[in-house]
């Protein structure tokens, strides 16, 4: 089950890279999924920002759609920090509207 949700997690990785490039004409911009860390990574040459994986777990299960969201809205506000810069966890999902 658990590598059955981490290949999950590569593809929608991917897709969102994929997504930046193809919709979004974004270059330069990788998001990757890191297993050990749990956790989504959004880098733009030394810039570098996280996403907790478990922000997004929800009851029904993983979020997808707010995550990627999340991602193409970091992109867009170009708020992707440099390295190194405020702490690992410096991402926050949007909040939920009821």
């Amino acid at each position: 089950m658990a590598s059955e949700w981490a290949e999950e997690a590569d593809r929608q990785a991917r897709a969102i890279t994929r997504d930046l490039i193809e919709v979004g004409r974004k270059r330069g911009f990788r998001v990757e999924y890191q297993k050990r860390e749990a956790r989504f990574t959004l880098r733009a040459g030394a810039a570098v920002s996280y996403f907790p994986a478990h922000d997004y777990q929800s009851a029904r299960g993983m979020d997808w759609l707010r995550l990627r969201i999340d991602v193409l809205t970091r992109v867009r506000d170009g708020a992707v920090q440099a390295e190194g810069d405020g702490d690992a966890d410096s991402s926050s999902p949007a909040p939920e509207v009821s």
